[in-house]
């Protein structure tokens, strides 16, 4: 005998579809947000990795301003100590030069020729005095030139017939009561002169010997 079904199948059959339809529709959804969320905190963790970098940089230029201002002070305190070494070097290199320059200019003046003035502007000395004749003014030239320590020297002037001391004229009046006038000295015959020469810095004559060197 056949057995005949009257329940409402259809109705469970439609509730049953309805349930799984719902069910796929909370999955879905509940995936869709587990991967939102996933790809936020993804990004959002590489943002905080970003700004930390940043901020790191940041940090890192302050600190590498503060170093290169530290290094253009020290520089500056480098320049400074350069300068004054030089400056000690300069003074320490001239100190011996007027000992030598007054030694080889008292070497240096012939016989018959005597100074009455010598003087220094920078590097310049100017020499004045009396000579015998023109010829020892020339001698003294290249005494001077021959000094380690004084070149370039010029006669700047020369007077012939300068007396050193002016003779007096005897008048009838000196005759007639005897005294007796001044006698003549070598020197009213000499030769007034101006020499000037240049004073050779101990750099200048090291400079000169290193190209003398270099020309050989």
């Amino acid at each position: 005998m056949a057995r005949i079904n009257l329940l409402p199948w259809r109705q469970e059959e439609r509730e049953r579809s309805n349930k799984e339809f719902i069910t796929l529709v909370v999955a879905v959804t509940l995936l869709a947000l587990l991967s939102a969320f996933a790809a936020w905190s993804y990004f959002n963790n590489e943002l905080e990795e970003q700004r930390d970098a940043n901020t790191l940089i940041e940090q890192e230029n302050v600190r590498l301003d503060k170093v290169l201002t530290e290094i253009d002070s020290l520089e500056q305190r480098r320049e400074e100590i350069i300068s004054r070494m030089q400056v000690i070097q300069d003074l320490q290199g001239r100190r011996p030069v007027p000992v030598r320059l007054w030694d080889d200019i008292a070497k240096a003046i012939p016989s018959a020729l005597y100074l009455n003035n010598l003087k220094r502007e920078g590097e310049l000395l100017t020499l004045t005095g009396l000579a015998d004749n023109p010829n020892v003014v020339s001698s003294l030239i290249r005494n001077l030139d021959s000094s380690e320590w004084m070149g370039n020297s010029a006669v700047r002037n020369i007077q012939q017939n300068i007396t050193a001391y002016q003779p007096t004229i005897a008048s009838n009046e000196t005759i007639n009561s005897g005294e007796k006038s001044r006698p003549i000295y070598p020197e009213d015959s000499y030769v007034q002169f101006v020499v000037t020469t240049q004073v050779q810095s101990e750099s200048t004559n090291n400079d000169e010997g290193a190209e003398s060197g270099g020309g050989l």
